[in-house]
């Protein structure tokens, strides 16, 4: 139990007394027991002894007793007070016992301690002591010390344990622990308490006096219809026990009572339904209550009294019996709080306003002859898509799609309970719902006669339970089972109040020519799971009928199995669609939970609300159908807030997923975070609104609407570069929002690898086709060319990447192939000279319209150019008298005719040569580099610019003899320390004696096979083919002369 401790005043830092209360004045009165105490660091160990703190009250000892916490506890009441209200008690340790009473002359060995400086005293275990007395009796002296038995003592609940270790007296001073907690009682008027710890005194001034400050306190100004109505009272004076949390029961009709803790704090009874039960309204002048201590109703024709944890009971009685059926109980909010409140720790308060109470009408609640009133009324409600409690949609521009926006309602009639959050579900009913309708889904709207029925299948001799449809944007069915015979039952059965064509005209039937698409049913009986007691719908099936309730035979448009849970979205089976067109007459909807999992009515105090809609999603005759409802439950955002919250996006169809039911399940249609699908652009007239019917301050249900503009988008498709070379990477940049079809997740738009489909190798689902790339205006697609595959898109690897969550940017990587498939797929074709073309079919573009757009039409067509090539990168030095050729060839862009090629070779010596090469009219170009047996060995490197142009840097290496692979295999193994210097210095020596190294003798050193590490990488680059031959060899070349490596 936590006991909240007044903060400590600076001169009474050890000093705290219960009745210190800067609200009610640091005032007492009548029977209240204060409790002082005393924390002070000095007298606080529990295991060795410590002297009793002195502390006083108006000058008299106050006896001080330790606890187990260490710190130092006493209780004390008014004597005259403490002896009336004990008075009243009806049976032992109920009501306002203090136990028995024994005077201050008591002999010291009978309790352990002198008590001879109060008036007297109250012990809690009176048994087997003699001479102590209840009442008013007068106080005599008691012989005898008590035992270990019942604890009479009902005022001091929660007292600290004594301190009964064995190495010092018991609570330090002796005292009898069997008479703890003991309550000291004195004669007074104003109290002073007074501790002396050794140096200056501390003090706590308290008046017993009338109590100031008493007040009542409603939670809300207007109360709608069905909420808690939560009362606090500030009565310091009802706080009787300074340990634990009071409880009070006032009988609030003409005949007029007030209990004492009837019911504990945690509800349990008490004095409830014995002796114990005592009405104090008699006694409470005598006990010191001026005009508290009674509480009055006026409950009018708007509230009514219920219960909770802390008065599970409507009533409570005497022995005699005496009822009283019109109670309320207050508890204390803490201990030593006195603040009262009709609301137990769930939020549920004792007193409610009626559902069908009237607006404008007055209740009244009476303390301390100081009245409240309850008045009925509504408030007008506003509901948005933005943060701003203002009837707008994303501050009135078109929403995105992939985008998560909040959506807020502001209503203070469905703030029912003030101190708790209030969840707008669909399985409330009282709840009003906002709601969102496209096109023209079949719900409960017209829904009626409604039965439920004991043994599946016989669908004759129902039990009619009432219902309504009170909101006709939500077309919530709630069902009335307060008529209905408290039994099991195996089905219920609806009639859904519309014809079988109708039905059948707002489904798809893809047996249709020109129709394709999929139907849904969205349905929500949780209500059922809350209230009937069924939780597995493992075996409910869903099944309609037509002209009449046993009509024979059944579409079953949901069989056993596909109901998973008491909420859910499952697909119609096209052959039923089939079926329902075949059918006339009135439509009913047979819910079918078996027999093992029956529903059970027994009494329900709430209405059941459900949802039944069928959706439809496809194209008829091109046309895009779209047939669906959202409902969302929204949250309230703190308690006592009445601003309630929830999330809104929506997502676009394409030729890929309208008909994809993969893809219409990521719907969300009952939650606080809708998830919606819109197949066409929906603006003006025809935006997207979100509705809600409030009942408004006048009385009157208005419905409430937001609307905005859902448009789609055209999209744009780019690449980083408007020329190619072979073999570069080329990057296609898609942009359109439409294609984002979730907040949370980066969309993947992959390439069709199917070799049957129609439109292989192009980006898109099932054969449709959402993007494709041309080269020299042929699909870039794959083709068999004497009996060898050639690859197009799909071999590239190429798919479209969403940048990032919702962004709507989506990009795909290849190579530029040299050649590719010719239109007929019968041979292959160089893409030289060509361009790169990127085409998108857009399925709604921004004016709600297919579109394709075109790379080609965007920009300046994309051209390719040949990069620069050597025909080798290595050549052996021919001998003597022959010449050896390297050959270069490309071709640049943008040739521009009478501007030669500028080749700029520098060699191993670091000379260079500058020469310039002719071009043909398509700007390719072949020059050539003779090798003699003269030529200086090495690495040459090739410069290439063209109109003031970098194009292009090459090389090429010119050696003696190839280097043997052994001899590279030992650089390797070397720099990965496999091998040691020795061996790789072998290597080197066979290069120099075989010319590949230039060496002259002298400057050979004397053999000493130690090199330096750092030489390693340089040896491990070559190995790994980072760095030419050439370059390797010069290097070691040049490390030889310079004396780094020593051979």
């Amino acid at each position: 139990m936590l006991i909240p401790l007044m903060d400590a005043d600076a001169s009474n830092p050890n000093l705290s007394v219960s009745a210190e209360n800067s609200e009610f004045g640091n005032r007492f009165a009548g029977s209240m027991v204060i409790e002082v105490v005393i924390r002070d660091s000095n007298l606080s160990d529990t295991d060795e002894g410590k002297g009793e703190p002195d502390v006083a009250i108006n000058g008299k000892t106050l006896r001080m007793v330790q606890a187990t916490d260490g710190n130092w506890y006493a209780y004390f009441a008014n004597v005259d007070k403490a002896k009336i209200a004990d008075a009243t008690v009806g049976l032992a340790g109920k009501g306002l016992d203090f136990g028995e009473f024994c005077s201050r002359d008591t002999a010291t060995s009978v309790f352990g301690i002198s008590l001879s400086e109060t008036d007297g005293f109250a012990i809690p275990r009176p048994d087997s002591v003699s001479g102590s007395t209840n009442g008013d009796s007068s106080f005599s002296q008691c012989t005898s010390s008590p035992t270990n038995t019942s604890n009479h003592n009902n005022v001091v609940r929660n007292a600290k344990a004594i301190n009964t270790n064995s190495n010092i007296p018991v609570g330090q001073i002796g005292l009898d622990a069997d008479a703890w907690p003991l309550i000291q009682l004195y004669s007074f008027d104003d109290v002073t308490i007074q501790y002396n710890p050794g140096g200056p005194s501390q003090q706590v001034y308290l008046d017993y006096d009338e109590i100031q400050n008493i007040s009542l306190e409603l939670d809300r100004e207007l109360y709608p219809e069905n909420s808690e109505v939560f009362l606090t009272l500030n009565d310091i004076q009802l706080n009787q026990d300074p340990t634990d949390e009071d409880s009070w029961t006032f009988n609030v009709n003409s005949t007029t009572s007030t209990f004492y803790q009837a019911f504990d704090d945690a509800g349990n009874n008490d004095a409830n339904g014995n002796a114990g039960l005592v009405n104090l309204v008699p006694h409470l002048s005598n006990l010191g209550f001026e005009d508290n201590g009674k509480l009055t109703l006026n409950l009018g024709n708007i509230m009514e009294l219920k219960t909770n944890n802390d008065q599970p009971n409507s009533s409570v009685s005497d022995a005699v019996p005496n009822t009283f059926s019109n109670i309320v109980t207050l508890t204390e909010q803490e201990p030593n709080s006195g603040i009262f409140s009709s609301s137990d720790s769930n939020d549920q308060s004792v007193i409610g306003i009626l559902d069908d109470a009237p607006r404008g009408q007055t209740g009244q609640v009476t303390y301390n002859k100081e009245s409240i009133s309850v008045v009925t009324g509504f408030s007008t409600a506003s509901v948005s898509f933005n943060d701003e409690p203002v009837l707008t949609i994303g501050n009135g521009d078109s929403l995105r799609p992939g985008t998560e926006y909040p959506v807020l309602l502001i209503d203070p009639d469905q703030n029912l309970n003030t101190g708790a959050r209030d969840d707008l579900d669909v399985f409330r009913d009282s709840a009003i719902i906002p709601t969102i309708t496209i096109g023209n889904p079949v719900t409960l709207e017209h829904a009626h006669s409604v039965e439920f029925h004991s043994i599946s299948p016989t669908l004759t001799g129902g039990d009619d339970s009432d219902s309504s449809v009170p909101d006709s944007n939500s077309d919530i069915l709630l069902i009335d089972t307060s008529n209905v015979s408290d039994a099991s039952y195996e089905m219920v059965s609806i009639n859904l109040g519309i014809s079988a064509s109708s039905l059948a005209s707002s489904l798809l039937d893809s047996s249709e020519s020109n129709i394709d698409g999929t139907n849904w049913i969205n349905y929500d009986l949780r209500s059922f799971e809350n209230e009937l007691e069924i939780s597995d719908f493992s075996s409910t099936t869903f099944a309609l009928t037509f002209g009449s309730r046993d009509a024979s035979p059944q579409i079953v448009i949901a069989d056993d199995g596909d109901v998973l849970s008491s909420q859910g979205f499952i697909q119609i089976d096209n052959d039923d669609v089939e079926d329902i067109k075949t059918k006339t007459g009135s439509v009913f909807l047979i819910i079918d939970f078996d027999s093992s999992d029956t529903v059970k009515v027994s009494n329900e105090s709430n209405k059941l609300p459900i949802v039944f809609d069928f959706f439809s999603f496809g194209l008829d005759n091109n046309d895009s159908i779209n047939n669906s409802i959202y409902r969302f439950e929204l949250e309230e955002t703190q308690d006592n807030s009445s601003t309630f919250e929830g999330t809104f996006e929506y997502a676009v169809t394409n030729q890929l997923n309208i008909l994809d039911a993969d893809f219409i399940q990521t719907v969300q249609t009952i939650d606080e975070e809708i998830k919606i699908i819109i197949t066409d652009r929906l603006i003006d007239e025809e935006g997207v609104a979100i509705s809600y019917a409030d009942l408004d301050s006048v009385g009157v249900t208005t419905t409430t609407t937001s609307k905005s503009d859902v448009a789609t988008n055209s999209g744009t498709v780019s690449t980083t570069s408007t020329t190619f070379r072979f073999g570069q990477p080329v990057t296609i940049t898609l942009s359109d929002s439409d294609l984002n079809l979730k907040s949370d997740t980066v969309e993947i738009y992959q390439v069709i690898n199917d070799p049957n489909s129609d439109n292989v190798d192009t980006v898109g689902k099932n054969g449709e086709i959402l993007l494709e790339i041309k080269l020299k205006d042929i699909r870039y697609k794959r083709c068999t060319v004497n009996g060898v595959e050639h690859g197009g898109l799909a071999s590239t690897g190429f798919t479209l990447v969403e940048t990032g969550p919702s962004t709507g940017i989506f990009t795909g990587v290849f190579k530029m192939p040299s050649q590719i498939c010719d239109k007929t797929g019968s041979k292959l074709i160089y893409t030289s000279g060509g361009s790169l073309d990127v085409r998108y079919y857009d399925s709604r573009d921004a004016s709600g319209n297919p579109n394709i757009f075109s790379l080609l039409d965007s920009k300046s067509s994309v051209s390719f150019y040949t990069p620069a090539k050597l025909s080798s990168e290595k050549v052996i030095l021919p001998t003597s008298g022959s010449t050896k050729e390297i050959i270069l060839t490309g071709s640049v862009e943008n040739y521009k005719r009478g501007i030669p090629l500028s080749i700029e070779l520098t060699n191993p010596d670091g000379t260079i040569q500058n020469f310039g090469a002719s071009l043909s009219n398509s700007g390719s170009y072949r020059s050539m580099f003779t090798i003699h047996a003269n030529t200086l060995p090495g690495t040459y490197f090739v410069y290439l610019s063209y109109d003031g142009k970098n194009i292009g840097t090459l090389s090429f290496d010119v050696v003696s003899e190839n280097v043997p692979d052994w001899v590279k295999n030992n650089a390797r193994w070397w720099s990965s320390d496999d091998i040691s210097d020795g061996e790789f210095i072998n290597g080197i020596e066979h290069l120099i004696e075989t010319g590949v190294i230039s060496i002259d003798p002298s400057e050979r050193s004397s053999l000493e096979q130690k090199i330096p590490d750092w030489i390693k990488n340089t040896a491990k680059w070559w190995a790994d083919d980072q760095i030419p031959e050439g370059e390797f060899l010069k290097s070691i070349q040049y490390l030889v002369k310079k004396g780094i490596i020593r051979v």
